[in-house]
């Protein structure tokens, strides 16, 4: 059972980082549990890796062993078209070198797919996460790694609702979408106070059908992010800010062998405050697929977007470009090749920096419930301010388990 939920609103969030942990190849074909009309699906992922550098330092680099243990269990109903979930699940991290990076991160949500009729389709969901920020991310990037004595703590709310008039068999469709994400810092209160933030999300789509699988599409997307401490006594004053995007662009599905979509526009990101400078620009999103033969797809993801600040600067304005590449060599193994490359300029400073992420990964299907993948991770951060500046080796073995 897929989320449907999380597929819609995807859109109403800020673009984020891509992911540098590439997903399981293959994935196991989970058995269900069923209690009346309600499915339970447990799972298990195991992920055993050493990393030659864990907190991210320019120097005086620390090595270790990292024990990362996710359990998940997904229950879910189904009702004709309508599907409803919850999932709850925890990641525990384990550190060979040190006992005061572990940390144990919980997550629950529930999404709700409504079908009325096939015009008529109702999407919502409500996500919380009480977890942390490795040492070397987020706000502690760089030397500030080394100078605290734990993890930075965070919790995350995120719900929203979606509603889509229209199916793709007809000649339009309109979705309209609102989606609320508030993060808080629960540690490290004397700093991070001035990091958390709440924001609201909406969103418009609009297509039109040119052919039997190719829609045009034009979006606009409204996000308020306000800081809940007051921050004006900063040079610059409030971080508080406004952005519009606008784009155009297509989707398609052409033939068996390639599907995706092309968006172009604009964004514009506006501050409360008239000491910072408006930050605005050209945007694009492309994600494309091609599938030369059933058993090998390639896949061309590349986007820039302005997301908030973790430290210096206003914002960061982001550019991607991400390359993957997944081949089953028969029923039981599978290749994946993922480079990603991004540069982020911090509007407001002198920092900008290049960053590079590459990860081989060979997946072999054990039994239907049981996946074997190993593999080599690199990561890279070329920084003008160069506290931030690393490089990362990281070789993993993973297990994922299900009934």
């Amino acid at each position: 059972m897929q989320n449907k939920a999380f597929r819609v609103f995807r859109i109403l969030a800020p673009p984020m980082v891509m992911s540098l942990v590439a997903n399981n190849a293959l994935g196991t074909e989970p058995a269900n549990i069923q209690a009346g009309p309600v499915y339970i699906t447990p799972t298990l992922e195991v992920e055993t890796r050493y990393s030659d550098n864990y907190l991210r330092a320019q120097s005086d680099t620390t090595s270790t062993w990292i024990l990362d243990t996710a359990p998940e269990v997904q229950m879910w109903l189904q009702n004709g078209e309508s599907t409803y979930s919850g999932t709850l699940a925890l990641r525990d991290y384990r550190y060979s070198e040190t006992s005061k990076d572990d940390f144990t991160d919980y997550k629950g949500n529930i999404d709700i797919h409504h079908e009325f009729d096939a015009k008529n389709i109702l999407e919502a969901f409500a996500e919380y996460y009480d977890g942390h920020e490795e040492r070397g991310t987020g706000l502690s990037e760089g030397d500030v790694a080394q100078e605290i004595d734990e993890p930075v703590e965070v919790d995350m709310v995120d719900y929203g609702v979606g509603y889509t008039l229209g199916n793709k068999r007809g000649p339009a469709r309109l979705n309209f979408g609102f989606r609320f994400h508030e993060r808080e810092y629960k540690n490290f209160r004397e700093e991070t106070q001035f990091r958390d933030y709440q924001q609201d999300f909406w969103a418009v789509r609009g297509f039109y059908s040119v052919g039997p699988k190719t829609d045009l599409v034009a979006e606009v997307r409204y996000a308020d992010t306000e800081y809940e401490t007051d921050r004006s006594f900063e040079p610059g004053g409030t971080l508080n800010n406004q952005e519009y995007n606008y784009l155009v662009g297509v989707e398609w599905e052409a033939t068996a062998k390639t599907s995706g979509s092309i968006k172009l526009g604009w964004f514009d990101r506006e501050y409360d405050s008239s000491e910072r400078k408006e930050d605005d620009g050209f945007s694009w999103e492309v994600d494309a697929y091609y599938k030369p033969r059933s058993y090998s797809v390639f896949n061309l993801e590349t986007k820039r977007f302005s997301q908030e600040t973790n430290g210096l600067g206003d914002s960061i304005d982001t550019e991607q470009l991400a390359l993957r590449w997944t081949h089953d060599w028969s029923f039981r193994g599978t290749t994946r090749l993922e480079v990603v490359q991004a540069n982020e300029r911090y509007s407001g400073s002198f920092r900008d920096d290049d960053l590079w992420f590459a990860e081989a990964r060979y997946t072999r299907k054990m039994r239907r419930w049981f996946d074997l993948s190993g593999g080599y991770r690199y990561e890279e951060r070329d920084s003008g301010e160069n506290t931030f500046s690393y490089d990362q080796n990281v070789y993993f073995l993973r297990l994922d388990l299900s009934l």
